[in-house]
């Protein structure tokens, strides 16, 4: 994985937990991702370094008001990309799969042409299925 792949994945983790469970562990977090607990932790001090989160070892962490717009930011990435792939015919699985892998890849300016150009094909009445 690339630094900013590995840094959003971390972070879309610690926030599931978080929504689920109220809290995020970093074992949690290492067996979810499937990495040692030593690269959780450096992971977590870089994420903290850059305000992404509010960590404080051995008493867990929060997403920072940072790392909340970044978390928005993939969301929105990864709609644009879903809403693009249900349009030329992905099934549903498929489609939340693949933009969820993609989000990573993309960046914002590429993201807002796929939403437009998507809507503009919807708006159009053209209907494009598998």
């Amino acid at each position: 994985m690339k630094s900013n792949e590995d840094r959003e994945k971390y972070l879309e983790t610690i926030d599931r937990f978080i929504k689920e469970h109220g809290y995020a562990r970093p074992l949690e977090i290492a067996e979810y991702l499937k990495v040692t607990p030593a690269s959780v932790s450096q992971m977590l001090t870089k994420l903290s370094e850059d305000g992404l989160i509010i960590y404080h070892k051995y008493r867990g962490m929060t997403i920072s008001e940072k790392g909340a717009k970044v978390l928005n930011e993939l969301e929105k990435k990864e709609g644009s990309i879903y809403d693009l792939l249900r349009l030329i015919g992905c099934d549903e699985r498929t489609a939340r799969e693949r933009a969820c892998f993609f989000e990573h890849f993309i960046d914002d300016d590429l993201a807002e042409k796929m939403k437009a150009f998507t809507e503009k094909m919807r708006g159009s009445g053209i209907k494009i299925t598998a």
